[in-house]
């Protein structure tokens, strides 16, 4: 058996179509067989993250999110008792999302439907939005169901996705990712992919898996809806509605001196009374947020915790979109056994000052 001595790899990353790959590496990482297990370890993950350059404007028609990456390698094995070295290569599409612990090592992520909830809360009359995965295995046609007066249910809007090939040659990696839009009243949606792993599907004829997620449509006669985007585990932008109260905060911050204001003249010394002797300078502010979800299923304690651990997170309001953070460092898991009826509250920061610093 060959002995590994070392191993060079050189990492590309970058946005784009995949035959716009740089000539040159970001990374050339050498690194000496450490034992006798012939094995050396690479860890790319994070050196990938850093080409993943979010964008985010509300605009959900491809090409306008901006959530991937590309990423290839070459490695060269060398070996003690060898006099030729063997090569690998390997290339693939990154994202912000990730794994937990308990899901193991490489874990793969969905190619299926990109949120982990099976119920869509949305605004009446609202758009019903999701992420879909239309790469190798991924969703070839999303069905809206509705119902009649009579209470008979149909196929109101079907949307039909081309699988992108698995050996790209003039693809976007920002292709990969679709969201599948549509503005009917649906009682339910099927989605229709190859991929034959989903655990919450149903595998139709050994070829095709099938899940379901039902809208579930959100009273607007009292509060208004906040629409908060969020990149979730698997990396995809997904939208989560706050429709109950909502409360506003400004906290600011000011430094402060004081000085004489006293004058003299050839015949007195006074001063104005209108002239402060504080004098303040140096403002600074930032707004923060309390929502509310309003009463939502159990499952949603996987979209809330996917929310708090998110990096990138918007607000959409008076038709801006604007970047924001979770101010609370944690939350209580809630279920309808024990809490009766389940609403979050989450409070968030603007991610920037409300007096414009940027000059």
């Amino acid at each position: 058996m060959a002995v590994l001595s070392s191993s060079t790899l050189e990492l590309y990353c970058w946005t784009g179509k995949y035959n716009d790959k740089p000539s040159s590496p970001q990374y050339s990482i050498t690194k000496i067989n450490p034992d006798s297990n012939n094995t050396i370890r690479f860890e790319l993950s994070e050196l990938i993250q850093d080409y993943v350059d979010l964008v985010f404007t509300n605009n959900y028609t491809k090409g306008n999110i901006k959530s991937t990456c590309w990423w290839s390698y070459d490695k060269r094995n060398d070996y003690s008792d060898l006099s030729y070295p063997t090569f690998e290569n390997a290339y693939g599409i990154a994202t912000k999302g990730y794994a937990y612990f308990e899901n193991g090592l490489n874990s793969s992520l969905s190619t299926s439907k990109l949120i982990s909830n099976e119920y869509l809360y949305i605004p009446e009359n609202g758009t019903i939005r999701f992420p879909v995965y239309v790469g190798s295995t991924g969703v070839t046609s999303v069905k809206f169901y509705s119902k009649s007066a009579a209470g008979t249910e149909f196929v109101s809007d079907t949307k039909g996705f081309n699988i992108l090939s698995n050996i790209p040659s003039t693809e976007d990696s920002n292709d990969y990712i679709r969201y599948v839009e549509s503005g009917v009243n649906a009682t339910k949606i099927e989605i229709t992919s190859t991929n034959l792993n989903i655990e919450s599907g149903v595998i139709i004829n050994n070829t095709t898996a099938r899940e379901t997620i039902y809208p579930v449509y959100l009273d607007c006669s009292k509060y208004e809806n906040y629409k908060i985007s969020f990149v979730n585990k698997f990396g995809a932008i997904q939208d989560l509605w706050f429709n109950k109260k909502r409360t506003d905060d400004l906290n600011v911050k000011r430094d402060s001196f004081n000085t004489s204001t006293v004058y003299s003249s050839t015949s007195s010394v006074s001063y104005n009374t209108y002239d402060p002797t504080t004098i303040i300078q140096d403002v600074t502010s930032k707004k923060s947020i309390t929502l509310n979800t309003g009463y939502l299923k159990d499952e949603y304690n996987e979209t809330i915790r996917q929310l708090m651990q998110s990096e990138d997170i918007w607000i959409t309001e008076d038709s801006n979109t604007l970047p924001v953070a979770v101010k609370d460092s944690s939350f209580k898991y809630k279920t309808h056994l024990n809490d009766k009826l389940v609403n979050y509250t989450v409070q968030f920061d603007y991610a920037f000052d409300s007096i414009n610093t940027v000059r």
